[in-house]
């Protein structure tokens, strides 16, 4: 009896592919943590978003890259690389992602990624995600941590005020991008030319909480608005947010009035 046990034990193949997927989890194949991306020296970052383990890479001491003096000086200085920056508005955004949002199977874009935390979070959560970015450094970090995390993303990098993207999305992600009045009017004609029938956007802003341009552009297409203050804890302080959360109840073609 030993014998034949033995026997059909050796002859039944091992089924090794649903041991790995039952057995181990994601976070413990890793990826290689690249040392420059874009050009940048970077180093890892682990971000917790509720029960997710999200790793990242960011650029190594930032600060070098940044010439506040020159900001101060010179209007015309160029620009620092603000997309670099971990804001606390996209690990809240991540967090509203994680705890509110059913994406498997959405089709879900996340405007202005940056690093991509948000959509990064919706990929692994089941998500179809497009990110779009203006500059191509971002696009290059962004799939750098979609990578690094085991999950696909389509990026495209494209100007916010004229996108020529096509197609409509169940949901569109935000984190600080309505800090200027030319970004707010843009992000409400995406999310009028984008944003499907019954669809929502979470847009979270932590610079210019208080401003109401954003509300305002986005009640001229219609759609159904909730706006309120919320807060997070960042480095050992509470921080002020303002989430806009827009719901289309169907196609805007255009301004209303």
């Amino acid at each position: 009896m030993k014998r034949e046990t033995e026997g059909v034990l050796r002859r039944r193949p091992f089924p090794f592919h649903a041991f790995m997927a039952h057995h181990l989890n994601p976070e413990s194949i890793s990826s290689p943590v690249p040392s420059a991306v874009a050009g940048y020296p970077v180093r890892p970052l682990t971000v917790q978003v509720a029960d997710l383990r999200v790793r990242l890479v960011v650029v190594k001491r930032l600060e070098d890259y940044v010439d506040a003096e020159a900001l101060l000086r010179d209007a015309d200085a160029p620009e620092p690389p603000y997309w670099a920056h971990l804001w606390t508005g996209s690990r809240a955004l991540a967090r509203l992602v994680a705890a509110e949002i059913d994406c498997t199977g959405r089709r879900i874009v996340e405007v202005g990624c940056g690093l991509g935390l948000a959509g990064i979070v919706a990929a692994l959560r089941g998500a179809r995600v497009t990110l779009i970015d203006a500059v191509a450094d971002a696009l290059h970090f962004a799939r750098a941590n979609a990578t690094l995390n085991h999950v696909e993303v389509a990026a495209l990098q494209t100007d916010l005020r004229c996108p020529g993207l096509r197609g409509v999305f169940d949901v569109c992600l935000a984190a600080d991008v309505t800090y200027a009045p030319g970004l707010q009017s843009a992000l409400a004609t995406f999310l009028a030319d984008h944003l499907a029938p019954r669809g929502r956007a979470l847009c979270v802003e932590s610079v210019r909480t208080h401003d109401r341009g954003f509300g305002l552009a986005c009640a001229r297409y219609g759609f159904r608005m909730d706006e309120r203050q919320i807060s997070a804890t960042e480095e050992g302080r509470e921080v002020a947010l303002r989430l806009t959360q827009i719901e289309a109840p169907g196609r805007s073609r255009g301004p209303a009035g």
